[in-house]
């Protein structure tokens, strides 16, 4: 139970220093896939946020360094680990991926037990970045985002238009195409 509250203690914190400097951020990563898909352990918490902005990502990293550990501690990277209370939270923009304020428009805001509420990427953006981020991590991503796919489908909770136009603005139409017709 101590690792629960823990855990939830943390993403609380992570929350508040994210949304301090990046009122748009969403969570991503396993943790929003489990509410789009059979649900995954995972025990690090990941965001997303504009991290474009030199002089906020060097605000943010100076405050949190000053209370957490961060790593990389400069600015000019778009993946910065943070551990607050021996949790590990990533922070990420990757570069090829457009997080703009259409996806910022399209979050959903979730209720967690113990944390409160929280955004998440929608399911066509979260598995349009996950189909950007295969490029480099490879086919993993790939069948996260094809489950994503399959039980937003069959919920009736996936805009196949809307998709299909992020994956083009993202460079990434092919994949999305073969991942909606396999």
């Amino acid at each position: 139970m101590e690792i629960e509250w823990k855990y939830k203690n943390a993403f609380r914190i992570a929350i508040k220093e994210i949304r301090r400097f990046y009122p748009e951020f969403a969570i991503i990563g396993r943790f929003a896939r489990n509410f789009y898909a059979n649900p995954e352990t995972t025990l690090d918490i990941d965001f997303i946020a504009n991290l474009d902005d030199v002089e906020r990502l060097a605000e943010f990293i100076e405050h949190i360094s000053s209370h957490y550990e961060i790593f990389p501690n400069d600015v000019g990277h778009w993946q910065y680990k943070i551990i607050i209370k021996g949790v590990r939270v990533d922070l990420v923009k990757p570069p090829q991926y457009k997080f703009d304020d259409e996806v910022i428009s399209r979050r959903r805001i979730v209720r967690i037990e113990g944390v409160g509420e929280v955004p998440i990427l929608s399911p066509e953006d979260l598995v349009t970045l996950y189909v950007v981020a295969s490029i480099n991590r490879g086919v993993k991503d790939l069948i996260k985002a094809k489950d994503i796919i399959i039980y937003s489908l069959a919920k009736h909770d996936f805009n196949e238009d809307y998709f299909l136009r992020k994956c083009e603005e993202n460079s990434v139409k092919a994949l999305c195409l073969t991942l909606l017709s396999n």
